[in-house]
């Protein structure tokens, strides 16, 4: 809705005049101007609202009324009469246009008798003696005919034209120009940059009131016919001037009428309206000006009246008086330029300059040197684009326009060309490189653009990478980088991938600035027109299109190195030139002794100026440590082991301290090392070693250590076999490590072996009691002897009345166990012992325990009478329950109370427990039978010893993610005291059976008796046994997902990190599968998708143990599907003889997995096809993102026999050397050495 912004004083325009009763005021029109935004420039395909290019703005009139004094009447009451031409002679006016004259004076104003006539017109005036005419205001002339004042004007309402390009073949206006002039006294300037018109268009709308206009014209006298004043002529005057070489010249120039005025017939007292369009074909320049120039006149006419014979005598014209206006459509199809263009800039006049390019402050352009000779220039328009980065194309962009998408600038903010101009500033929100663009846009809408580029970063910061370290690589790996045990002049230290800015890194800061895109298009001549010549693109500063030469966002290494201190050096810094991670430190000159330290700094910079220093230090050692006899201490009491001795080692080393010491247990006779522990030594405080300064010392790195040391062993290390050892004597090696890794050994007798205990010791079970007996059973149980060996299981020989016997296999980690199938009230008893080595080879405890009990009585039945009343009271209550299934069938409650008798007696059925098969011992490093494995952890019973039972109530069921042939699998809350941890529950459905009881049972007890807990295991975390659907598996929750889905999806972004991250899955599958070997676990289904990862992308091994397919619905219920393309050849018809060397192979073919990122195995190859190649000695190639050292572990996991396959405690021991542990649990893959 228009405004009103400004008001006109006249008061024009239609009067209405009404006289009222109380004096002489009357109501009228009064014009009142306001301003409104029109559409001065349209385009059919623009893309704005309503496809307007361009708003102005314009003056619009409306009307309302107010009070003024009628015509004849003026003075503050409009009581006082006029008379025009005024009285004279003293006359007084007594009524409109009539004089009261004094004595000897007559005539209309009192100078004597009226001499006006047809032959001596004066009219509107009044005629006076023989002198001539009294004109009345405004007009003049011997007769008054001549129209003087500037009020006698008409008032042009409207005055525009329209240049227009109209398309005949879509018949549809392309585009138009619309110039206004209405009520400017200046006329209108329109300029365009389009030079294609074909019509044009004069809208003109005037009005003159006469009444209004002419307040004070006098009655007509009577030899006046008739008088009329109005509109007597409209027109316009088109000139069309060019540039020429000499200014501007008239190249054509007509003038165009508006028809139905003239002056004998003008229109008053009506709105006059001209409206021309027509077809104007020419061809315009730049410099044009097409001139319009609008000229409207008021005049009239008035007829005489010959009063002698009352004939028309003849008819006189009024001189008319004219307004006029202009407007003028000036042609420029020339772009703004710079100076430096044509190289004339004289004051450093810049396109456009960023005070700063590399900026903590908001971003402050500034520009200079633009002109437009023609139309000169309208605006700037300063744009600031966030950059984003083109992976296609590798370097920043502006946003890309899509079909989808079309971006706005983070800020936008036009300029007027002020002097001085009022340079804006704008703070980004967030860091990035951001791209700023000027467009210089003249009056005609002709465009050139510049741009510049700075990176705002206020926030970001250098960081250290917790995974890559800063290190000497001249010292020794052994210790970590830190010690050196040779003096060298050249000191290598390395960071590589140390040094990041991740801010910078992630948001390719200091990539390369891609060429502008060019956009923007009018449809017609102009195509793409938004474009950064190279002339004004940024090649200058610091941040300009080419990349920025850096590693990981680093700009600048300097280094430096002098002795240990805790303060950053301030001076003596050295560059490092070229720009690298690793620099060689020259030492010549510096004197370095045994137990001196020395510090290497690196200071990192950043674009931003931005700084983070790190340091290492390097300690030197050349000397071994001495150490002396150590005295052993056999069979102590109170030990931290079952069966434990002590060693006190005696050993010092004055340069760098003792760090660790190495037992070898040793055969004497044969110098087999039976097993080797190390022990880490740890450091004193000064304060201490100062109590203690015969007994204890520090070096110049200011650790102290104990010159002697207490180390407890374990009985069992010495790993004295089972069977005959005859008088074998074991020695002790001990080796001493100083914190260089120099090492000194010493050898001590422990003796014969059969003296320690521990050794061929084999015990019974102890404490034997009875839980619950009843006339047909007992629950006993134990507590297992401490031992050395390994138990291969537990044997119950029950011994009847009749002398007969009975023997029970119960699992080696069992502590109770029911007897069954008993006689009641009868005295039983037997013996009970533990087998300790293997399923071949195994020897039993040599003394049994020995246990006696009694059964209880049976229960007694019930008697004749007791009998028939319980006959009677079943049919009473029979009767009873029909009743009510009767009334619950009539109102619709049946099913519902079916369902709850249906979930109590699921309820009273899972609390029967499942009885123990008398099936044989497994062993766990070559698979039974499957069922076998089930039935047996299926009826184990752990009575006493669950303490992984959790309450149903401490877990919440979330959401289901899959189900599977018999369980659910549940997202889940498990509620601890301290807080609610997300984790996975796999419960029974609804509908199960006893059999798939024992499958979770079997399940249950696999993981927790059997498996125990491992970093790369999936953690068992308990289980729930009074759920109502039967027993529920808790496991630990991955959000990482199955591996081989991370890996598949990481095939699109390969970083060095990634890569990184894979050898350290492989590592920790290795370890994971170490572990389960250990515990005499076969996994048999070791592939990718058997393996999840945890939040920080830590392997998970899961699908081993009983049953391992039962979660897979498609699989047979008799016939084994073997995935051959994982499995090792001598287990790809049938996993029953899987064991772990098998799993060996399969590894290897995870490794492959994980450095293809999710290829599947044997790429192209059929499945029934591999069997064949396998044995043929096929080996698959090494993958795209292996190295040498891992591809070369992978073949030694494919050895086609498997005793030439290496276990996983070698692969293990292998892998460990090509990692260096770091603060925490986690590995760096030392790349360097391969």
């Amino acid at each position: 809705m228009a405004q009103i912004s400004n008001w006109f004083l006249g008061i024009l325009v239609f009067s209405s005049l009404c006289y009222v009763s109380y004096g002489g005021t009357c109501s009228r029109q009064k014009a009142v101007w306001y301003t409104e935004s029109v559409c001065t420039c349209w385009f059919w395909w623009w893309w704005t609202v309503h496809g307007c290019c361009r708003y102005r703005t314009v003056w619009r009139v409306y009307y309302t009324y107010e009070s003024y004094c009628c015509p004849g009447y003026r003075g503050y009451n409009c009581n006082t009469p006029i008379c025009s031409p005024s009285c004279q002679n003293g006359g007084r006016c007594t009524s409109p246009f009539k004089c009261s004259c004094p004595s000897g004076y007559t005539g209309d104003i009192c100078t004597g008798l009226a001499d006006c006539s047809h032959t001596k017109p004066c009219y509107p005036g009044r005629c006076y003696g023989g002198r001539g005419c009294s004109c009345t205001n405004g007009f003049s002339g011997a007769s008054c005919l001549e129209l003087k004042s500037q009020k006698f004007k008409p008032l042009i309402e409207r005055i525009n034209s329209t240049f227009t390009y109209h398309s005949f073949t879509k018949n549809k206006d392309a585009y138009n120009y619309m110039a206004d002039a209405t009520n400017r006294t200046a006329g209108d300037v329109v300029w365009t940059n389009q030079n294609k018109f074909n019509q044009l268009e004069f809208d003109l709308e005037a009005v003159v009131d006469t009444k209004t206009v002419f307040p004070d014209n006098p009655p007509e006298p009577s030899y006046i016919m008739e008088s009329k004043l109005g509109i007597v002529a409209a027109s316009v005057k088109i000139i069309h001037e060019k540039l020429g070489t000499n200014g501007i010249y008239t190249a054509k120039e007509k003038t165009l009428s508006c028809p139905g005025v003239s002056t004998d017939q003008p229109i008053s007292d009506q709105r006059f309206k001209c409206y021309k369009k027509d077809k104007y074909i020419i061809q315009f320049d730049s410099g044009d000006r097409y001139k319009l120039k609008y000229t409207i006149t008021t005049g009239g006419y008035r007829k005489l009246r010959n009063t002698n014979n009352w004939r028309h005598s003849g008819t006189q014209t009024y001189s008319g008086i004219s307004e006029e206006n202009s407007m003028e459509f000036w042609f420029d199809y020339d772009e703004p330029n710079h100076c430096i263009e044509n190289n004339k800039c004289t004051l450093n006049e810049i396109p456009l300059q960023l005070q700063e390019d590399i900026t903590k402050l908001p971003i402050s352009p500034k520009w200079s040197g633009w002109v437009d000779k023609l139309a000169g220039i309208e605006k700037y328009v300063i744009e600031v684009w966030k950059m984003e980065y083109s992976v296609d194309y590798t370097g920043l962009r502006e946003p890309h326009i899509t079909t989808k998408f079309n971006p706005v600038p983070d800020y936008i903010k036009e300029v007027l060309p002020e002097n001085p101009i009022k340079f804006p500033t704008y703070q980004p929100t967030d860091p990035g490189v951001y791209s700023v663009i000027i467009e210089v846009n003249d009056r005609a809408n002709n465009s050139r653009y510049a741009r510049r580029f700075v990176i705002y970063d206020n926030t970001s910061e250098i960081v250290t990478s917790k995974i890559h370290r800063l290190y000497a690589t001249s010292a020794s790996n052994e210790t970590h980088f830190s010690w050196m045990t040779k003096f060298s002049s050249h000191m290598n230290v390395s960071w590589t991938n140390h040094f990041v800015n991740d801010v910078h890194e992630k948001g390719h800061f200091l990539a390369k600035i891609l060429d502008y895109t060019p956009r923007l298009s009018d449809g017609l001549n102009r195509v793409d027109y938004k474009k950064i010549p190279q002339i004004f693109d940024d090649n200058e500063g610091v941040r300009n299109k080419t990349a920025i030469k850096n590693i990981n966002s680093i700009v600048r290494f300097e280094t430096r190195h002098g002795k240990v201190s805790t303060e950053i050096p301030q001076i003596g810094w050295v560059p490092v030139i070229p720009l690298r991670e690793n620099f060689t430190f020259r030492l010549e000159g510096i004197d370095i002794e045994d137990g001196d330290s020395h510090q290497f700094w690196v200071r990192a910079f950043d674009i931003m100026g931005n700084t983070k220093v790190d340091s290492t230090v390097v300690h030197f050692d050349s000397s071994e440590p001495f150490v002396y006899e150590p005295m052993i201490d056999l069979n102590i009491k109170d030990g931290n082991y079952p069966f434990s001795s002590s060693v006190v080692v005696y050993a010092k080393d004055q340069h760098s301290g003792i760090k660790k010491v190495s037992f070898k247990f040793k055969i004497n006779k044969t110098e087999e090392v039976r097993s080797e522990h190390t022990f880490d030594i740890q450091t004193q405080t000064r304060e201490y070693c100062n109590k203690l300064p015969k007994d204890c010392y520090c070096v110049r790195m200011n650790d102290c250590f104990m010159i002697d040391t207490k180390l407890e062993i374990n009985n069992c290390w010495m790993k004295v076999p089972i069977g005959d050892i005859e008088n074998d004597v074991y020695v002790l090696e001990v080796t001493v490590f100083n914190s260089a890794m120099l090492q000194s050994s010493i050898i001590k007798t422990i003796g014969m072996v059969k003296n320690i205990n521990g050794v061929q010791d084999y015990f019974s079970p102890s404490n034997i009691t009875v839980l619950k007996a009843t006339g047909t059973s007992v629950s006993i149980q134990w507590i297992q002897a401490p031992t050395c060996y390994e138990r291969a299981g537990i044997s119950i020989i029950l011994v009847r009345p009749d002398n007969s016997t009975k023997v029970f296999k119960v699992h080696k980690e069992a502590t109770t166990f029911d007897l069954t199938g008993l006689s009641a009230t009868t005295s039983y008893w037997f013996n009970m012992t533990t087998n300790y080595g293997n399923d071949t080879h195994f020897v039993s405890s040599s003394v049994p325990t020995k246990f006696s009990f009694v059964t209880t009585e049976e229960e007694v039945g019930l008697s004749a009478g007791g009998v028939g009343g319980l006959v009677a009271g079943f049919l009473i209550i029979l009767i009873a329950v029909i009743a009510v299934l009767v009334f619950l069938g009539r109102t619709g409650r049946l099913q519902p109370a079916k369902q709850q008798v249906t979930a109590g007696i699921r309820t009273i059925r899972n609390t029967i427990r499942v009885r123990g098969t008398s099936s044989g011992l497994n062993n766990r490093a070559f698979i039974s039978k499957e069922d076998d494995d089930i039935y047996f952890y299926g009826g184990m019973d752990t009575k006493g010893e669950k303490s992984w039972v959790l309450s149903r109530k401490d877990i919440s069921l979330e959401s289901e993610l899959t189900r599977g042939r018999f369980a659910i699998i549940y997202l889940a809350q498990y509620y601890t005291h301290q807080e609610a941890k997300t984790v996975i529950a796999k419960s029974l459905k609804d509908d199960q059976n006893e059999e798939n009881v024992v499958k979770m049972r079997a399940k249950i007890n696999f993981y927790a008796t059997k498996v125990g807990h491992h970093k790369n295991i999936l953690d068992f975390i308990g289980s729930v046994e009074d759920d109502v659907r039967g027993p529920m598996m808790i496991l630990e929750y991955c959000s990482k997902g199955v591996l081989k889905e991370f890996l598949e999806s990481a095939r699109s972004n390969i970083t060095v990190e990634l890569e990184e991250r894979l050898f350290r899955m492989a590592f920790g599958i290795c370890n994971g599968m170490d572990y389960l070997a250990s515990n005499k676990v076969v996994h048999r289904r070791l592939a990718a998708r058997n393996v999840l990862l945890n939040d920080l992308h830590e392997p998970k091994l899961t699908g081993f143990g009983p049953d391992p397919d039962a979660n897979q619905e498609e699989d047979a219920k008799n016939n084994e599907r073997v995935p051959v393309k994982w499995m090792a050849p001598e287990c790809m018809k049938s996993t029953a003889y899987a064991n772990e060397l098998s799993d060996v192979w399969s590894y290897g073919i995870v490794m492959w997995e994980i450095f293809s990122l999710g290829e599947t195995p044997y790429p192209g190859v059929q499945s029934r096809d591999v069997p064949g190649m396998v044995k043929r000695g096929y080996k698959m190639k090494k993958p795209e993102h292996c190295d040498d050292v891992f591809y070369k572990i992978m073949l030694k996991c494919w050895h086609y026999d498997p005793r030439k396959r290496a276990g996983f405690s070698q692969i293990k021991e292998e892998l460990n050397n090509l990692f260096t542990e770091a603060p925490g649990d986690d590995y760096y893959y030392r790349t360097n050495e391969l």
